[in-house]
């Protein structure tokens, strides 16, 4: 037997990607599990830990977050308003209650001094002329006693960043309307600009007047202080100024230094700025026994001022209801509205350019006894009036033409050059109120003068005859064809000059033979004339031939007759 086979060593098993994956990525996946674990554990704490951090941050790179931010906070305070009006009115109240207590406190006050100071002054002999100014100038009676019992009061306030010219805080008296500070302030940096540019390199404004206002700028290194003040504000007044900007500088130093737009910082500084809005009344004099009387006589002669001012009121008031009625019924004039203010009556309207004046209409009633104050803009007015002024004005026709407006169509009638007729219908088009020019019965000089030249040709012309011939001598037949030409031109431009025109074509014989024979060969001339005149294109109903007899040598005449051509 042979010997065995040794057996063969089994083959190593085969190792795959997926064998080999947990000894090469193994522990990055056991620590990317461990990090979810944490980050599902512990997220909030972790953004909570980093979030201060970040804002913090970009705080200090810029106000980027604030205006990203910004939509998503003003949206959600909308819509937790808009869900609960009632918790958000509880969050404020605590902050507005005060606000409020002290803005309705101070608006009591503010008229309780007013009525006090209007009682005090209301028997006194300058309260009859302070009236008289509060009914002249339109304002209340207790405005005009609070100017004049005042020395000065300051009526408003800036806080005005130097570099920027931005309105930093604005304040202002109670009774003083608000106004754009922006503006204000754009306006005092311009001044001042100028003052530095234009003088020296030191120069700065200081002070400036408008009217009865006075404004002191008291200037720091990163802001000024602005006081608008009604009246003479004594020099402690400019020391008060100084020393509050001074203060402001103190407090808001850092902010004026990183100053970039946004005033919310300063908000703080109203009640150090508030100090600075003073005033300072007159102190009332004592009245006695006299000053009681005369407050009586004041008090009689207001009583008379008053009936006589409601007198001439009422006569007022139905002079401006005549004259608005006088200016209504003028053409041209069109009035929207008329009131009274201030003592002056002033009146509204639109005006065409040739209607009559307004001042002079209302003249025609009588002088006036206020003031009136004509505001009226121009317009087309197409009253038939007007519109015939208008036509005048533009057209400017001859003598001898006459214009007639009927409705909307203009009717020129009479004898003007054919250069005026031509501009004239080119005119009337694009007049206002003129829709169309009837000029049928307009005729042109040129066209008369050439219907009279012809007309006076066909009259000097003469046609001779042979004796007891009824034919135009031998020689002298062309004459028969020109005043033929004639007589076609006169007929043809007869009616362009409004002419209607007829020939007479009259025979004449000589002495010799009977009369009866004459008259009839007379006639037999013209009656042939006029035939040879038919055959060359003359019309036969415009030429009548007459037997004149024996007046003249033996020929046939002619007479022209014109007259106007009757009307269509």
């Amino acid at each position: 037997m042979g010997q065995p086979r040794a057996r063969r060593a089994a083959p190593p098993p085969s190792k795959t990607l997926e064998d080999l994956r947990p000894l090469l990525v193994g522990p990055e996946q056991r620590r990317i599990r461990r990090l979810e674990e944490r980050l599902d554990q512990h997220m909030t704490g972790m953004v909570a830990d980093v979030l201060p951090e970040a804002v913090i941050e970009s705080r200090k790179q810029g106000e980027a977050l604030s205006w990203a931010m910004e939509p998503l906070l003003s949206s959600a305070i909308h819509e937790s308003v808009r869900r609960d009006p009632a918790a958000f009115a509880d969050a404020i109240s605590p902050a507005m209650g005060p606000a409020l207590r002290r803005s309705v406190a101070c608006i009591l006050r503010t008229m309780i001094e007013r009525l006090n100071q209007a009682l005090e002054q209301s028997l006194s002999p300058r309260s009859v002329r302070w009236r008289i100014e509060a009914w002249r100038t339109g304002r209340p009676f207790a405005e005009v006693v609070l100017l004049r019992t005042m020395v000065y009061r300051t009526e408003q306030l800036f806080l005005v960043h130097r570099g920027t010219g931005i309105v930093l805080e604005h304040l202002s008296a109670e009774d003083i309307p608000v106004r754009d500070p922006d503006q204000i302030s754009a306006m005092l940096a311009a001044i001042d600009a100028f003052a530095h540019d234009a003088f020296r390199a030191e120069a700065r404004l200081e002070q400036f007047r408008a009217g009865d206002l006075t404004g002191w700028v008291e200037q720091g290194p990163m802001a000024l202080l602005v006081a608008i003040v009604r009246g003479v504000a004594p020099q402690e007044y400019e020391i008060h100024l100084c020393e509050t900007l001074e203060h402001v500088h103190l407090l808001y130093g850092r902010e004026l230094a990183d100053f970039r737009g946004d005033p919310a910082p300063f908000s703080g500084s109203r009640d150090l700025l508030a100090g600075c809005l003073r005033q300072q009344r007159k102190e009332a004099a004592r009245r006695g026994r006299a000053a009681r009387a005369a407050a009586v006589l004041a008090a009689v002669g207001l009583a008379t001022a008053l009936g006589v001012w409601a007198y001439a009121s009422r006569q007022n008031q139905r002079r401006l209801a005549e004259a608005v009625e006088a200016l209504r019924s003028e053409p041209g004039i069109l009035v929207i509205s008329a009131e009274r203010r201030a003592g002056e009556a002033v009146l509204t309207g639109l005006r065409d350019p040739l209607a009559a004046d307004p001042r002079a209409v209302i003249a025609r009633g009588g002088p006036a006894r206020s003031a009136v104050t004509l505001r009226f803009e121009p317009f087309y007015s197409l009253a038939p009036q007007i519109v015939a002024r208008r036509v005048e004005r533009a057209l400017r026709p001859p003598p001898r033409v006459s214009l007639v407006l009927r409705g909307n169509t203009l009717v020129a009638s009479g004898v003007a050059p054919e250069r005026w007729i031509e501009r004239a219908r080119v005119a009337a088009a694009l007049l206002p109120g003129v829709e169309a020019l009837d000029d049928g019965r307009l005729h042109a000089e040129e066209s008369i003068a050439r219907v009279r030249a012809a007309a006076s040709a066909i009259e000097q012309a003469a046609l001779p005859f042979d004796r007891g011939a009824v034919e135009v001598a031998a020689g002298h037949r062309a004459r028969v064809a020109e005043v033929a030409a004639a007589a076609r031109q006169l007929f043809a431009r007869a009616p362009e000059a409004g002419m209607a025109a007829e020939i007479r074509v009259i025979g004449h014989a000589d002495p010799v033979g009977a009369e009866a024979s004459n008259r009839a060969l007379s006639l037999a001339r013209a009656e042939r004339v006029a035939a040879e005149l038919v055959a060359l294109g003359v019309p036969a109903d415009r030429l009548r031939p007459i037997g004149a007899g024996v007046r003249r040598a033996r020929s046939v005449t002619f007479v022209v007759d014109l007259r106007a051509a009757e009307a269509d």
